[in-house]
Formats: structure tokens, C-alpha cells, sequence
């Protein structure tokens, strides 16, 4: 078959050269970098690099027309060559633009800000394609602390501002969609879609992302069936905290309304599913995100919420919650139906502030330690327009046919109105709770381990599967639970390579799991510990050794890995067989930090004007805090001289480092300053780019050899508090 490809070559000037191909006749056409597809095209099959471009709206390859098919057939294209650096990716792979029919298939994209985006395609098809491995941020909380620059937000997207976290596909104003067959894995946000309706998304796996597996803005009448979207989380630390950050499976946000979400397998994310109506809503009362269909779902294992639903109208039946702080958290929630959901083992199964007309029926509760929380705060001010505009009382609540058993307590209101709860199975539970003057109107009747529940089938929906729809859930054996979100700077591990993970320390010796595919293990080199409890072994299995007091903290364990076929952590594909060598690493030099604490005022503001802080070098500091961590320095300074507010800090200390590379971390709030050997190496004091909760955080990659010395200077005018610094070498390639 013949067919008509156009190549545009980017020249001087911005020009570009058309070269028609139609009559060279040829059955597959090799990629070049600003190509421009006009027609169907098979792409001959080879591993392609094409820059990303500094721009996003500049894409490496465009594909614009009508009624079109490329065929990429196997071709893996990649963007940015440092691999490991995924942070510094840049550049769109592929922009799809004008035009409606346009079908991908068969494609790996890789290394870029964005793999994929299209505007203004109707029916737009992507099917067997993968787009894993492009953008993620770096992430600054670790094992023992949350940095809170680490925190998203997705709650604008008017101005594509989604577009500064990447995503493997973004979509905007592409009606009736179809993706199918498609993974996008292992970078920060999955599949993005804004104003997108009645499309059809299902049989993919958006799962291992450290932002959103599938992200909605104004989007509606959509299908999202039999997708994997585990594992899309940050922001948790096991027996720790658990914040999530904004993290989540699948996130609908601003007037998403009609869409099904089914059967889906959406595990240890931040939040299973995370609804908000918007903002719109929000300033004007109006609208949100209603009547979707939240169905067969499973949302166990969020650190946060299973599912989060707020300010709106939904259904949320048949879905598994298992081990959530909530499995339902669901404030200003009206006309809303939870029926038929399986809780258990959570902090709290069903939390409403504010709902009214609500019903929750045919629940079953096992293990939790509430199940049920309703209140309002009657005091609360109406600084919104939902709130001025909306009844938002915490009220009429059908309670009915569910089951209780083994819940410390089943039933928690206060500030509440008009509540029945009747014939609903209760064992081994207790109700603690005496309702006092602020619960008015409730009825508790037919309630014990005798009661015979009532099936009301009106409760599920008559909803069409898809032939062929996979059965997404984690199968029996596979880990399961949030001891298995395990976080790494990158985001989530994901049992794809192997790993050394420390358990715990103890009595001076360091025990580790070693985890991931079944292979074998022997020990390389290690620097900072001795005595290891073996020097070879089997996957799974465990380790010790003991820790180097002698030494400062740089402690290298370098294990080598033979067994299956395995991913690195990068997307390296290293064959069965083929050695694979992994660390585990950790660094910290002798820090003895010095902090010095100064009160400014609107008068006398050094970030304002340099020559203030210059004079404020020379007066007397208020306090002076000093220790080996600064975070732990900058928190005990607060004090009763101390405010939270208008304060200016500077911390100096002296360190001896190996020689080599080094990514120099400053968390602060708010601007902040950081010199090395007296040379500025960060500068962040300008408060007015400070926009989103990553501006806290500045990078730099320094070249160190031995002793210097480091200063920081920060400056504070509200009361976030935040001051973490960090030094990490550059692994060697």
C-alpha cells in the first residue's frame, strides 16, 4: 500500500522544507528529529534518539490531519541521554494537532518532560504503547522526615499549569478517546486529561508513578475500566508519616461529572481516588463533580483516603477499602449513595463534614477502628461561595443493612441532625459515644447480631463491561499491603529490579531485606560496615552487618545480582543472566551547624534591601542554636523571643568530603541563600517566584574535594517553617 508522508526539516530561520515521499513507494520510514506526519505511516522498527526541545509546545515529531494510522511498530525513541537525572528531562516526543481519527499504536517513548500530548482531537486512538520512564521529580522527604516542598497541587489547570509536573500522555479538548493496551509507569503523572469526554480508557497499567496514574480537569462522560493504577504515591514513610502529598490513582478535579470508574485496581496511592468539584465551584456554589459511578473498584492501602469525594453528588458501590487512615472521606458530600463497599482495618471507614442526604447501605465493616464519622462545625465561616450558596448543614442521613464487626467504635456524630440508623448487623463492636444536645433527631433501631439484613438491589447500577476487559487486581501472592510502599528518591519501588532495604538498626549492626525478583546475590564491596552475616544468597533474603563507627557516615554496599530479566530503576533492560550490580547507600558528613536567629522588621528588610542584611550581620543575633542536623538547629530556635513570623537566620559549618559530584538540597521557607567556600551557589530571595509548594526546594550539582565551608541564609516572613539541607554524590556512571 502505498502512502504520502511529509518530512519537514527544520532550517534557519525557523523555515522548514516540505519532501514529499509519496512516490518513493517505501514500507517503512525511519524517524528524524522535527518530523511532520500528515498521513498513515508505518515507522521503521530501531531505537531512535531525538533531542526534546526547550519548549514543550515544540515537539520532536508532529502528526496532524484526518482518518490517520502511524504505525510505529515497535520503535523505541528516546529524549534525554541522562537517564538517572530524570528530573532534568525536557521536551515533548510527540504533539498531535489538528486534525480528528488519528490512531498510534506500537510505540516506547522515553526521556522526555511529556511523551505525548494532543489538543483538539476528536477520536484520537493510542493503543499498545508505553511511556514510561520520562519526567519525575526528585523527591526531598526520606525515610524519617517529610519535606513539605515535596507537596502538588493539581487544583488549576486553566493554564495547562499541570504541565510543569511532565506526564507520560497529556490531552486537551480531545473528545472520544480510546487508549487501551497502553503503560505509563515509573514517571511523576500518567495519563492527564483536560476538557476530554466520552472517551473510553481501559486495559492499561498507569501504575509505579510518584504523582497521578490518571489525572481529569473538566472532563466527563468517560469510561475508565479494567486499569491497573497501583503504586502512585509519595509522601509516605511505613510507621512514620503518611501525608501523600497530593499523590493519588486517579484524581477528578473542576466540574468532572458522568464519568465510570470500574474495576479498576487502584492500590497503595496516595489517595485511591481523589474528587474535588474545583474552584469554579467553590467561588460561585455552582456545578462540580457529579454523578460519576465509582464501581468494582479496589482502593486498598492509601496512606490518606481510599476515596476522597468533596463537594458533590456521587456513587460509590461495590469498591474494596482496605487498610486506609479513611476509606472514605467525603466532606460536604450531598445526595451521595455509598452501598455495598467492603471496609476494613481502617482508621476510620466513612468521615462527613458537612454532608447531608446521604445514604450508606449494605456496607460491610470489618476490623475498623471507627466506622463511621458525622459532624459539622457549627461555627465554621462561610468564606466561599459553595459555602454561602449551598445548605451545608450536617444532616438526613439513611443509615441501613450494613454490617459492623470488630470495630472499637461503630458511630460517631456530633453537630448532626436527622439520622436513621436501623436494621444494621452489629458483633463484637461497641458504640462509645453518649450523643449529647449538638445530635438531634436520630433513631437508632433494629440493631444487633441478630438482625437479618435486607439486599436492596435498586442499589447496583446496570453498567456494561468491555469484552476482553482484563482483570486488573494484584493476584494472590504478590505483596500486598503499606509496608510494601517503599520509597526511593525517585518514587515508589516497583519489585521490578532488586534491592537492599534496611529494616532496621539495632545495637549498632544495620539489618536489611533484600527484595525483587527471584535470582541470586553476592557481595561486591562494601565501605562503612563490616562483618556482613553472609557474603552470598538467594532473592528474597536478608542481611547484616555491622556499622563502621570509626568512619563518618558514608556507608556503599554493593551487592551483584543474577536471575531473571530485570528493569533498573531507569528502564534499563538488562537481560536473564546478565550481572546487574545495586547499592545501598548512605552519606552524611560531620556536621557541627551554627545557627545565628534575627528579627526583622518592614523597615529593616534585608530581602528587600541588601544593605539591611549586611547591617544585620553586624548586630547581635536574639538566639543562637547549634547541631549536627540543621533542620533540628532551625526547629528549636522557636521559642518566646522567637516569632514565626519576620525572622532572618544564618547557619555556617565546615565539612571534608571525598572528591567528586554532589547534589546540594536546600528545603526552605521562605528564600534562602547558600554560599560554598563563600561563592553563591543557590539563590532563591526573590518571594515573588515562590508559587508552588517545589519552589521551597533549590538544587544545585557542585564539584567538591575535601574541606569547605557552607553558609545558609534564610529569611521567613510567614509561618511555614521549614529549613532542610542535603549533600548526596553523583553515582558514577
Amino acid at each position: 500500500m502505498k502512502f504520502t508522508l511529509h518530512l519537514f526539516l527544520f532550517l534557519l530561520f525557523g523555515s522548514f522544507v516540505l519532501i514529499p515521499l509519496a512516490s518513493l513507494g517505501q514500507k517503512s520510514v525511519p524517524l528524524h528529529s522535527n518530523m511532520h506526519i500528515t498521513h498513515s505511516v508505518t515507522i521503521k522498527k530501531g531505537t531512535y534518539h531525538l533531542d526534546g526541545a526547550d519548549s514543550l509546545s515544540q515537539g520532536a515529531i508532529i502528526i496532524e490531519g484526518n482518518n490517520i494510522t502511524v504505525d510505529f511498530n515497535g520503535a523505541v525513541i528516546s529524549g534525554n541521554r541522562d537517564e538517572e537525572n530524570p528530573d532534568r528531562f525536557q521536551g515533548t516526543c510527540i504533539i498531535i494537532k489538528n486534525g480528528r481519527n488519528i490512531t498510534l499504536k506500537n510505540l516506547t517513548v522515553k526521556g522526555y518532560k511529556v511523551g505525548l500530548m494532543a489538543r483538539g482531537i476528536n477520536g484520537l486512538h493510542i493503543n499498545n504503547a508505553d511511556f514510561s520512564y520520562n519526567f519525575r521529580q526528585h523527591l526531598n522527604s526520606n525515610r524519617q522526615r517529610e519535606d513539605l516542598a515535596d507537596w502538588q497541587s493539581y487544583h488549576h489547570n486553566e493554564g495547562d499549569e499541570w504541565l510543569r509536573f511532565g506526564a507520560g500522555i497529556y490531552l486537551r479538548d480531545c473528545d472520544s478517546m480510546d487508549i487501551h493496551n497502553t503503560t505509563v509507569t515509573n514517571g511523576q503523572c500518567g495519563l492527564m486529561m483536560t476538557n476530554c469526554n466520552g472517551g473510553l480508557i481501559y486495559n492499561n497499567n498507569f501504575s509505579f508513578n510518584s504523582g497521578l496514574g490518571i489525572g481529569m480537569y473538566r472532563s466527563s462522560g468517560n469510561r475508565i475500566m479494567y486499569n491497573k493504577v497501583d503504586w502512585n504515591v509519595r509522601g509516605f514513610s511505613f510507621g512514620v508519616y503518611y501525608r501523600g502529598q497530593d499523590s493519588a490513582g486517579i484524581l477528578v478535579f473542576e466540574n468532572s461529572s458522568n464519568n465510570v470508574f470500574a474495576y479498576n485496581s487502584v492500590t497503595h496511592s496516595g489517595d485511591g481516588l481523589f474528587l474535588w468539584a474545583g474552584q469554579s465551584t467553590m467561588d460561585t456554589g455552582e456545578g462540580g463533580c457529579n454523578d460519576n459511578l465509582i464501581y468494582g473498584n479496589d482502593f486498598s492501602y492509601a496512606p490518606t483516603n481510599a476515596v476522597e469525594i468533596t463537594f458533590s453528588r456521587n456513587k460509590v458501590i461495590n469498591n474494596k477499602m482496605h487498610d486506609c487512615w479513611h476509606g472514605i472521606w467525603a466532606g460536604f458530600s450531598y445526595n451521595t449513595i455509598i452501598a455495598n463497599n467492603d471496609f476494613a482495618d481502617n482508621l476510620s471507614a466513612i468521615a462527613i463534614e458537612h454532608g447531608n442526604n446521604n445514604i450508606i447501605a449494605q456496607n460491610q465493616f470489618n476490623g475498623d477502628k471507627v466506622g463511621l464519622e458525622l459532624w459539622s462545625s457549627p461555627n465554621r465561616p462561610k468564606d466561599n461561595g459553595f459555602l454561602k450558596q449551598r445548605d451545608t448543614r450536617s444532616m438526613s442521613y439513611t443509615i441501613a443493612n450494613n454490617s459492623f464487626n470488630g470495630l472499637r467504635n461503630v458511630i460517631s456524630i456530633n453537630n448532626t441532625a436527622h439520622v436513621v440508623f436501623t436494621n444494621n448487623k452489629v458483633t463484637e463492636s461497641s458504640f462509645q459515644q453518649k450523643f449529647d444536645s449538638t445530635v438531634k433527631d436520630i433513631v437508632i433501631e433494629k440493631t444487633g447480631d441478630g438482625v437479618a439484613l435486607v439486599n436492596d438491589s435498586s442499589f447496583y447500577p446496570v453498567l456494561a463491561g468491555i469484552p476482553n476487559g482484563q482483570n486488573a487486581m494484584i493476584p494472590a501472592g504478590k505483596p500486598k499491603g503499606k509496608k510494601y510502599i517503599m520509597m526511593t528518591p525517585w518514587g515508589p519501588y516497583n519489585f521490578d529490579y532488586p534491592m537492599l532495604w534496611l529494616t532496621k538498626a539495632d545495637s549498632g549492626r544495620l539489618y536489611f531485606d533484600i527484595i525483587g525478583k527471584p535470582g541470586k546475590w553476592k557481595i561486591k564491596h562494601i565501605k562503612g560496615v563490616t562483618q556482613p552475616s553472609a557474603a552470598s544468597g538467594f532473592i528474597p533474603g536478608i542481611l547484616s552487618f555491622v556499622k563502621d563507627t570509626s568512619a563518618m557516615k558514608d556507608i556503599d554496599i554493593e551487592l551483584e545480582y543474577n536471575g531473571e530479566s530485570i528493569v533498573s530503576p531507569f528502564g534499563k533492560l538488562y537481560p536473564a543472566g546478565k550481572a546487574y550490580l545495586f547499592h545501598y547507600r548512605e552519606f552524611n558528613p560531620s556536621y557541627n551547624w551554627k545557627m545565628k536567629w534575627f528579627v526583622i522588621d518592614s523597615t529593616h528588610d534585608p530581602v528587600k534591601n541588601e544593605n539591611y542584611y549586611n547591617s544585620l550581620q553586624q548586630s547581635m543575633p536574639v538566639k543562637t542554636t547549634e547541631g549536627h542536623d540543621l533542620s533540628s538547629v532551625f526547629e528549636k530556635g522557636f521559642g518566646k523571643n522567637i516569632p514565626t513570623e519576620k525572622i532572618v537566620t544564618e547557619s555556617t559549618t565546615d565539612i571534608n568530603v571525598p572528591a567528586g559530584l554532589y547534589r546540594l538540597g536546600i528545603s526552605a521557607s521562605e528564600m534562602v541563600k547558600v554560599f560554598i567556600d563563600g561563592k553563591l551557589v543557590i539563590n532563591s530571595w526573590d518571594p515573588t517566584k515562590i508559587i508552588y509548594d517545589a519552589d521551597y526546594h533549590n538544587d544545585a550539582f557542585i564539584s567538591l574535594n575535601g574541606k569547605h565551608s557552607i553558609r545558609v541564609v534564610q529569611a521567613q516572613y510567614g509561618g511555614y517553617g521549614m529549613l532542610f539541607f542535603s549533600l548526596q554524590p553523583v553515582e558514577k556512571k
